[in-house]
């Protein structure tokens, strides 16, 4: 197959993969938010550790380490367990591709609450992307960067 159609067909593979995640996330699919990630992956979520304070890091701890940062499968399906009862929204995709099985993706996020359809945060995905020996992309890395958290003020270039 020539390259550019591959890499057409593996950007659009790496477009369905940030949906996958969100529609996951939003339905607390374990099985499915697992399947976005590989078995060694790492989500870092320290920002919102750092954004909740306390009552966040002791929720977090369950799973995350010190920083904030959740390793592999297993406490990547307790944080997928976290009922959020919201609706992710990402935007403004972008995928580079390093070489034929693995690229950069980055992406906007907002998360609304279903009461009144307000944000309940903002901010933006980091992602380092792979091709796994099943010829799925997944992510080995995503580090979600908050830019606002609703009833939780964030220093000014706090995302940046």
């Amino acid at each position: 197959m020539p390259r550019d159609l591959q890499q057409g067909l593996d950007h659009l593979d790496n477009l369905n993969l940030c949906a996958s995640y969100t529609y996951a996330a939003d339905k607390a699919d374990k099985d499915g938010f697992i399947d976005c990630f590989t078995p060694d992956a790492t989500n870092d979520i320290s920002s919102f550790v750092k954004a909740l304070g306390s009552a966040g890091q002791e929720i977090i701890g369950q799973f995350a380490d010190e920083r904030g940062v959740v390793t592999g499968h297993d406490n990547l399906r307790k944080l997928a367990s976290l009922a959020l009862d919201a609706h992710h929204v990402s935007t403004n995709i972008r995928i580079r591709f390093i070489d034929a099985d693995r690229a950069e993706g980055c992406a906007y996020f907002v998360v609304f609450t279903p009461d009144e359809g307000r944000v309940e945060h903002y901010g933006r995905y980091e992602d380092e992307l792979v091709r796994c020996p099943d010829g799925r992309w997944r992510m080995k890395s995503r580090k979600d960067i908050a830019i606002y958290e609703r009833d939780h003020p964030l220093p000014h270039n706090y995302g940046a």
